[in-house]
């Protein structure tokens, strides 16, 4: 196996305080989010548990094959937890991680009538595709739960200027610095790039 990168961190509370053995949970960001499989050693060696335990003094590490990972800490049973840090999305780890390319962003290809709702993993560009030319509502996720890397809404149909397409937020968030904003796309072959704000409470 090719040499593995590696992750670490002390888990502290809110407070400060380090959290002894905490349990470390780590999901690939990827649809589904599947549990990574990680490693004690670079060399892919020896497998670790997923979760496995930070130490006594709440020191963790892992390696593990680059990606994006979500990183969810906690204490007690995983389902009712003692103590749970803020969940840890989109961690890039490794050389070339999360390299912002043109060949690394995804696509997905919308076809069918009816509104489409963007969801916080969704494809980086959304392409509106309809066989049957219609005006289109398009929902963003949460700001504060998406990536935050942009996302693309584009009109692959080229018949915007006829069939607009309507960017909504989530209720409360702002959309270019308006609340409850949105953006209208009216021009054949047109597109909007949009990036959630680092507080999470928008998009731009």
């Amino acid at each position: 196996m090719a040499t593995l990168a590696r992750h670490q961190f002390t888990v502290l509370d809110a407070a400060g305080n380090i959290v002894p053995s905490a349990h470390v949970e780590v999901r690939k960001e990827v649809p589904g989010q599947p549990l990574a499989a990680l490693y004690a050693d670079r060399l892919g060696a020896t497998p670790l548990g997923n979760p496995f335990d930070a130490d006594a003094e709440g020191f963790a590490f892992f390696h593990v094959e680059g990606g994006a990972f979500q990183i969810r800490v906690y204490t007690g049973p995983s389902g009712a937890p003692t103590f749970e840090a803020p969940l840890f999305r989109w961690v890039a780890i490794g050389l070339n991680a999360e390299a912002d390319t043109i060949a690394s962003r995804t696509q997905r290809v919308v076809t069918a009538a009816g509104a489409v709702t963007v969801t916080a993993d969704d494809a980086d560009d959304v392409i509106i595709r309809k066989t049957v030319g219609a005006a289109t509502a398009v929902t963003m996720p949460d700001a504060a739960a998406a990536p935050k890397r942009p996302k693309k809404i584009v009109d692959g149909k080229g018949d915007a200027n006829t069939n607009n397409i309507t960017i909504a937020v989530q209720i409360g968030q702002t959309m270019m610095g308006i609340i409850n904003g949105t953006y209208t796309i009216d021009g054949n072959g047109g597109m909007v790039e949009l990036t959630p704000l680092p507080d999470g409470t928008g998009w731009y």
